[in-house]
């Protein structure tokens, strides 16, 4: 009997977490907020500066977020870990978002979206690999889960 009520009380316990975590998430990445965009380079393949200033204007836009230039304006971080490589002589992007709340603490994270330069594309892969973090990761996965 003392096992189950044990039992009852985490579930109860990790529930109540959940909702709080889902209230947290929709506050923070509600529509007008501010955000200040971190691009977490990979030291070994970074993507070019012109290449991160298009993530962080894409995502603040995709989000209808006020993008700021200093993390402590903002009512949240979205971390963009980013990489970009050769493979098979065609350029490589990857990128993996998150979202981070003023306290440190990691409210959201996306998958790892990738996309190959292509005839197709313009030989723009960071650009596509923006589109399918935007199209999948936000209103794929964020949005709605935060009930955007």
């Amino acid at each position: 009997m003392k096992a189950l009520k044990s039992i009852l009380a985490f579930a109860l316990g990790l529930v109540c977490t959940v909702a709080l975590a889902q209230d947290s998430l929709k506050e923070v990445v509600a529509s007008g907020n501010k955000v200040y965009v971190r691009i977490v380079n990979d030291q070994e393949h970074p993507i070019p500066a012109d290449e991160i200033e298009d993530v962080t204007r894409e995502f603040a836009a995709a989000g209808a977020w006020e993008r700021v230039e200093e993390a402590s304006e903002a009512d949240f971080i979205l971390n963009v870990e980013a990489k970009k490589k050769m493979v098979f002589n065609s350029p490589r992007t990857w990128l993996t978002p998150s979202v981070v709340d003023k306290d440190g603490n990691v409210l959201w994270k996306g998958d790892t979206y990738k996309a190959d330069a292509t005839m197709f594309n313009g030989y723009r892969a960071t650009n596509t690999c923006i589109k399918k973090v935007i199209e999948k990761g936000f209103q794929g996965n964020l949005f709605k889960k935060a009930g955007r």
